[in-house]
């Protein structure tokens, strides 16, 4: 296709977007995505919210309309959406072990939720219900069943209470951390719908992929960041309107705060965003240029990064930190310049924008998908920035000495876990980073052994081109090794997965 037909084709399909309501607030043409985004945009779900933040009540009041689209071959007649916000409801509930409650809450427990105020489909109102281990899952019973390939447009109002608690979802001294905020729909897949709880270890999340525009109206002496790109902020009356989009994103999440300070740098044309707190600025410096050397590393050896821009941002988060598309939380006192961590972190949680954003997995029945192979790509980014013997080191101090070490003790304690458990099979979160993280990122270093440097790079670049903006599966993954080596490596996956051995 010429250069004239490709643009002729691009504005079809930006004509065809703006006449069904989906570019909103005057989004220009000359803004839009690139190529690849938007052909991954098309036939995909939509969210549409607006959110009016009131940090004096650590609330959100907020309208969405989802556009959701029967992408598989079976008449839906519920819709089923988690409702995460719920599961910090219940002190006796709330998605953190015992031993952990009170870095969560050190000011004492704090509850949030969700309320659905309104709901309605196609325009009418319907039955639903909310169900689950702590009322977090929304079940809407649809007049009509809906066919493939369909599509139902979803209008809620809701009410959201955010909790002083310094996990993914709550607000401490400086930012508010508004992740799993909002109704999201279950994933459908080869299993039915995945109804799972927010467990307390891991990250207990599967999504699809969908376009999503957000509002959100917050004072004015608040600064964002967010899974999207600001496309336009605009004052009212004391307070900042920020609209954000993002296309092909697996979630969408936001960290707001007064005392945000922010630096940037370009790198490979993805713009790199560093907010950091007041007398963080070292720290802050830091992580800016560790994540950008990560990005330019992980470009070259895994496929480049979709997005226009990442945010890695320092917040009020005891859990060290936790990746979402497009953005990044980073522990604040990893920032402290006698931590050592920072680096270690940031290049983690960077690397899952590709094991996880991009290439994404169940991360409740398949956490080591993501985890183990994020946690070797962080080795992987220290050999590749500093050398070889600095990435040996580097995986002989975290992995091999490190946590496989301290894994073989458990096995002589008699505790046995397999890399493949579901996350709901760990008891503690030292058992489950031990397993998943460790002994997980062994497991792809020896694969590296086994089939070489070269093709276990060759192997990463087809997982990743092959699984751009889906959920993958272990099957995947070594469909991706067979290919490229010419053998199966099935059984080597199987022993390894399955052994109950450190």
């Amino acid at each position: 296709m010429d250069v004239k037909a490709l643009r002729r084709f691009i504005l079809a399909i930006l004509a065809c977007l703006l006449g069904a309501g989906l570019l909103c607030y005057g989004i220009a043409v000359r803004q839009g995505p690139d190529a690849q985004l938007l052909k991954a945009s098309t036939g995909l779900s939509w969210y549409r919210i607006a959110a009016v933040f009131d940090p004096g009540q650590a609330e959100l009041s907020c309208t969405q309309t989802v556009e959701y689209r029967n992408n598989h071959d079976v008449n839906f007649d519920k819709l089923y959406f988690h409702l995460y916000p719920n599961a910090f409801r219940d002190e006796k509930r709330v998605p953190f072990f015992a031993e952990e409650k009170l870095k969560a809450y050190p000011n004492g427990f704090s509850p949030g939720w969700i309320d659905i105020h309104q709901l309605m489909v196609n325009g009418k109102p319907v039955k639903f219900n909310i169900g689950g281990y702590s009322s977090d899952i929304l079940t809407i019973i649809l007049d009509t069943p809906l066919s493939p390939s369909q599509k139902a447009i979803i209008n809620m109002a809701y009410t959201v209470k955010l909790p002083n608690s310094l996990g993914r979802f709550g607000y401490g001294q400086h930012t508010f951390n508004v992740t799993n905020w909002y109704p999201i729909v279950c994933v459908y897949d080869h299993t039915g719908w995945n109804t799972d709880p927010y467990y307390p270890v891991g990250d207990p999340f599967y999504s699809d992929v969908a376009n999503y525009q957000v509002e959100i109206k917050a004072p004015s002496s608040y600064t964002i960041a967010a899974t999207g790109k600001a496309i336009e902020v605009k004052d009212e009356e004391g307070y900042k309107v920020w609209n954000f989009k993002a296309l092909a994103v697996r979630d969408f999440a936001w960290v707001a705060s007064r005392d945000f300070e922010v630096l940037s740098r370009s790198v490979d044309g993805i713009m790199v965003y560093s907010y950091f707190l007041p007398g963080s600025r070292d720290g802050g410096e830091k992580a800016l240029e560790c994540a950008a050397a990560a990005i330019e590393i992980f470009n070259s050896r895994f496929g480049r990064y979709p997005y226009s821009h990442l945010a890695v941002v320092q917040s009020d988060f005891f859990v060290g930190g936790m990746e979402y598309p497009c953005l990044v939380m980073i522990d604040k006192n990893l920032y402290n310049p006698e931590h050592q961590w920072l680096e270690y972190v940031t290049v983690h949680e960077t690397a899952h924008q590709w094991w996880y954003a991009v290439v994404g997995n169940d991360q409740i029945d398949e956490a080591w998908l993501d985890e183990a192979l994020t946690e070797y790509s962080t080795v992987l980014y220290y050999e590749n920035r500093y050398g070889e013997d600095v990435g040996k080191q580097v995986y002989d101090q975290v992995i091999a000495n490190g946590k496989c070490s301290y894994l073989q003790n458990y096995y002589f304690q008699g505790i046995r876990h397999t890399i493949d458990q579901p996350v709901y099979k760990f008891t503690d979160w030292l058992t489950y980073d031990l397993v998943v993280y460790g002994k997980g990122a062994s497991l792809f270093n020896e694969l590296r052994q086994a089939v070489g440097h070269q093709k276990f790079y060759d192997i990463l670049q087809r997982y990743y081109e092959d699984n751009k903006f889906k959920n993958a599966t272990a099957a995947q993954l070594m469909k991706a090794c067979e290919e490229i080596t010419g053998k199966s490596w099935n059984d080597f996956f199987r022993k390894r997965l399955k052994s109950l051995n450190w």
